[in-house]
């Protein structure tokens, strides 16, 4: 087993991912989970993370659009639904709703999207008068990750993080800033926005919002 997967499994044995991080987190916010309908956005094969939430809570559907990945997110969360299908296009015309709603989305560009924001925002037609989001967010990369991932805020990216997030820095936004932007689009829907807190994973983190039908 490679180093990196033993040291995953370790983590997990041990309830020490960042997911299940983010669920004590929850219990603590007197959150059921056992109650909670969830949606999986970007499914890929099911094992990152969502395979250490799904025994929790009530439901799990999982959209992932690439046929390849049906067979191990069967294996992996054999009790979710998994639907095929562009997360992009399907949540302009799916009918079910959500109270937690997992958006692990990519960290650039693929296709012609950027990180989570083409959802918004029709991540809120699919949400329930009281839901949980839980969004990946990049608030700045440092040399390692750059190195690392080259890719990274690339001129298509920055031009669309300056646009999301209202700023002349897409390089590097503030922790309230970018509760800010979430706060305004919740707003602009017709929700408020209860609660959040941020879990670090790498460079990357999880942005856990609270939100509630106004």
């Amino acid at each position: 087993m490679p180093i990196k997967n033993f040291l995953l499994a370790t983590r997990r044995g041990l309830h020490l991912t960042s997911i299940h991080k983010v669920l004590r987190a929850l219990r603590k916010r007197k959150v059921s989970l056992k109650d909670l309908n969830a949606l999986e956005v970007f499914g890929g094969s099911g094992d990152l993370h969502a395979k250490d939430y799904a025994p929790y809570v009530s439901t799990l559907e999982v959209w992932e659009i690439n046929p390849k990945q049906e067979m191990p997110l069967k294996k992996n969360l054999p009790n979710a639904k998994v639907k095929i299908t562009d997360s992009y296009k399907e949540i302009k015309k799916a009918k079910s709703m959500y109270n937690l709603i997992v958006v692990d989305n990519p960290m650039s560009t693929y296709d012609e999207h950027c990180e989570h924001f083409d959802l918004f925002p029709d991540i809120f037609r699919i949400a329930m008068d009281s839901t949980i989001i839980i969004l990946n967010v990049i608030p700045e990369i440092d040399d390692h990750a750059k190195k690392q991932y080259p890719y990274l805020f690339n001129e298509t990216q920055l031009a669309s993080r300056k646009s999301f997030y209202g700023t002349n820095q897409p390089e590097k936004i503030s922790f309230d800033k970018i509760v800010e932007t979430y706060r305004k689009h919740a707003t602009t829907n017709g929700f408020s926005l209860d609660w959040y807190f941020f879990q670090k994973r790498t460079f990357v983190y999880y942005l856990v919002l609270k939100i509630r039908k106004s």
